[in-house]
């Protein structure tokens, strides 16, 4: 019969290394979540108001645009409001919403980072744990007199708990910075659109 393991007996075989990534592991998906609920607040909704405004500028209804970005709760409305007042130079106009549009992503962009360096490091440290398991159930082999080779056997299927915890930490730390990246692109291209749409209405009004 082979030896069984439960969660301590994985937990004990894991090491300091295991502990560390179990850590890592609940602070991955508590920033996840996190950064799904602010996106989710923040940007919902967005691609309908967005075209709303664009369709009020293209109109020329430019209240109807302050109006509803005065009512929308999300990133965008300020970027709106930013872009229907202020100075009345185009340039100062355009200016002062781009700020006011990389004031809304880099609010976006809060965390995501640290979830791409998470990504990036956990197999690494995974695998720095397999390593130290691997060097310890040689050394147990070679104290441990007339042992076979189960006994390595056993302590490298033990090390190598840590290289699937690193895994099972960077797979969604991965797929969340890849979609919440996405995001934010296709959320500041929208703006981009917005605030020149926004802007030509504002120009050809004045010119009537």
């Amino acid at each position: 019969m082979g030896q069984q393991f439960g969660v301590k007996e994985i937990l004990i075989a894991g090491g300091p290394v295991l502990a560390f990534m179990i850590i890592l592991s609940i602070y991955c998906i508590a920033l996840i979540w996190e950064r799904y609920k602010f996106f989710k607040r923040s940007t919902g909704g967005s691609t309908e108001f967005l075209a709303k405004i664009r369709a009020a500028a293209d109109a020329g209804k430019l209240p109807d645009a302050a109006a509803l970005a005065k009512s929308h709760r999300g990133l965008a409305g300020a970027v709106v409001t930013a872009t229907l007042t202020g100075p009345t130079n185009r340039d100062e106009r355009r200016r002062a919403a781009e700020r006011a549009s990389q004031r809304a992503v880099s609010e976006l962009e809060r965390g995501i980072s640290t979830l791409g360096t998470i990504a990036s490091v956990a197999p690494f440290i995974g695998l720095f744990g397999t390593v130290l398991g691997v060097m310890r159930a040689f050394k147990d082999l070679a104290s441990a007199a007339g042992a076979g080779p189960g006994l390595v056997a056993v302590g490298i299927s033990e090390a190598l708990i840590c290289t699937a915890a690193g895994l099972l930490v960077a797979i969604p730390a991965v797929a969340a910075f890849n979609h919440f990246n996405q995001k934010i692109s296709r959320f500041e291209s929208e703006l981009r659109w917005m605030i020149d749409e926004v802007l030509d209405g504002l120009a050809e009004r004045a010119h009537r």
